[in-house]
């Protein structure tokens, strides 16, 4: 058989009858992606801790990313749990704002559990069994519920976001019905799930580039549909973004002309800057936001090939990757802590009195 018949569409055929593969594939037919864009969170560890293993008695990658992981697991229980107590005290959940500020916690414990989850999933099950129903669920399923709730959170901030305009600048009750919350974080979710639904039809284990007998968790888009994804990725980030900072300016352009009538002041600029210092707690879950999926999203659009032998190049992709869940791992952090009244009730729960 030739070279010709034997390399796969994207390699070419050398004078020595062997397959030139270009970047971002390996093997004998160049039929391996190694390109990290495609690789899920998991398989870009499980490749760093494989590669690096080979050489070494203790994998020092292996212990970073359970050790960082488990932090985060830790993090979030700690700030959830001090989070809802406080939130479910009867003045703030019987508020818009505290039931949504409830099923932001709720959704921030199952997606950094389901981080946890699929970690020890690829280091502890991976080799035990290679049957199709945990390959589907652990490829299919597991991740992509956990992105879903990283950006249900997102939405869920926005909303919160949209709910203080609505107190601050068209005087809404603070308890009226919270209509506003259910229905916004039902048809957030629906929302999010919908957008979400073609990675779980889309993805599939390919074979393992340095198990042969093993499969790996990898996206591997058609054309219009990587366009689709890489769309709705983006909205994910820049809406939710959007909404928050359109938000906190109409607040405080809002406070600054209330501020400006009731001392009969007139220097507008110089009383919105003393608004941003005094309220910058307002823009901790936006730069949270930047923080933690800007640079992520940068390393996924700008180019097609992220080439994963490249060490360099794979950790900072899963670096980026991890820093998606921060938010909903500092709950108390973004919410609470900067609160005084917030801070106040915390007080007076079983955590806060510890």
């Amino acid at each position: 058989m030739t070279c010709t018949a034997n390399c796969s569409q994207v390699g070419i055929c050398s004078f020595n009858n062997t397959c030139i593969c270009p970047p971002c594939f390996m093997g004998n037919r160049c039929e391996t992606s190694t390109n990290v864009i495609q690789f899920s969170l998991t398989f870009a560890i499980q490749w760093d801790i494989e590669t690096t293993g080979v050489n070494s008695n203790f994998n020092i990658p292996q212990f970073i990313y359970t050790f960082v992981i488990a932090a985060m697991l830790v993090m979030a229980l700690t700030n959830n749990i001090a989070c809802l107590q406080t939130f479910m005290k009867h003045d703030i959940r019987s508020t818009n704002c505290g039931l949504l500020q409830i099923t932001y916690c709720i959704a921030g414990l199952i997606t950094i559990i389901g981080l946890e989850f699929r970690m020890l999933t690829m280091l502890e099950f991976n080799q035990l069994t290679q049957s199709y129903s945990y390959r589907y669920a652990a490829c299919n399923v597991i991740p992509v519920i956990v992105i879903i709730m990283v950006d249900i959170c997102m939405w869920l901030s926005s909303a919160l976001i949209v709910e203080f305009v609505l107190l601050e600048c068209f005087n809404f009750n603070l308890y009226r019905s919270r209509r506003f919350a259910v229905i916004s974080s039902i048809s957030g979710t629906i929302l999010t799930i919908g957008t979400h639904f073609h990675e779980i039809i889309a993805r599939r284990p390919l074979p393992d580039p340095i198990r042969a007998s093993l499969y790996s968790c990898t996206f591997a888009f058609p054309l219009p549909l990587d366009i689709i994804d890489k769309t709705l990725r983006v909205c994910h980030v820049i809406l939710p973004l959007t909404v928050h900072f359109l938000g906190i300016i109409v607040m405080i352009v809002n406070i600054t002309r209330r501020t400006l009538l009731v001392h009969s002041r007139d220097d507008f600029f110089h009383v919105f800057i003393e608004q941003c210092i005094k309220r910058k707690h307002f823009f901790v879950p936006p730069f949270l936001i930047i923080l933690s999926n800007l640079p992520h999203l940068i390393l996924h659009l700008k180019g097609e090939c992220e080439d994963a032998r490249n060490i360099n190049i794979l950790r900072l992709h899963i670096a980026f990757n991890i820093l998606i869940y921060l938010p909903p791992s500092i709950t108390f952090f973004v919410y609470i802590f900067p609160s005084k009244s917030y801070m106040h009730q915390f007080q007076t729960t079983p955590m806060g009195r510890w």
